[in-house]
């Protein structure tokens, strides 16, 4: 089953991310993906403030996948873990270690399983990055997350090694140039 494919000009990867998690965990058909996309378009248009926020790129994403995980988990009963909360100001944040165990420990053997995550891609460690993304991981394969992802892009992230990401911004560096935000993760399970 291959993964709904996000448009190359809309910025709709989080809502592309929870659409595949839904296709993992319920085997969510393209019609009932259309209508998903559809409710959540509508939705936004209703607060023109909201929309133009994701439009424009000004968020994490992180409220509007809740939301959708919210409403649609009412047709598609879902049970939902989110294993790290937002940082507290001036705390920790979990490390890359515990990051990688958290989601190995999540999808490892089991069926109907999807984590959704954000990350940040960098091509030098001293530049901005060049994308912010989101994307649905399905399984472990050969010590690598495996993205079931959105993106027709030719140089697209389609895994990620155990050792390739960081989970402070302070940390990026040559080898290490993926930052995935531990509190983005979203666990995902037909219930």
């Amino acid at each position: 089953m291959k993964p709904f494919y996000q448009g190359k000009l809309d910025v709709f990867c989080a809502i592309y991310a929870v659409l595949n998690g839904f296709r993992l965990t319920h085997g969510l058909r393209t019609l009932q993906a259309r209508d998903i996309l559809h409710q959540t378009l509508l939705a936004l248009a209703d607060n023109k403030a909201a929309l133009k926020i994701v439009l424009d790129q000004e968020t994490d994403y992180i409220p509007l996948v809740d939301a959708m995980l919210q409403v649609h988990s009412i047709n598609y009963p879902l049970r939902l873990e989110m294993p790290f909360p937002p940082p507290a100001e001036n705390s920790s944040v979990p490390g890359p270690e515990e990051t990688w165990q958290a989601i190995h420990d999540w999808l490892d053997g089991s069926l109907r399983r999807a984590a959704l995550v954000r990350f940040f891609r960098y091509l030098q460690p001293e530049e901005p990055p060049i994308n912010r993304h989101w994307s649905t991981i399905s399984h472990l394969e050969d010590g690598s997350l495996r993205l079931y992802d959105a993106s027709h892009e030719p140089d697209a992230v389609q895994r990620i090694g155990k050792h390739e990401f960081v989970t402070s911004t302070a940390d990026i560096r040559q080898g290490q140039l993926l930052y995935i935000e531990p509190h983005s993760l979203r666990f995902m399970e037909k219930s």
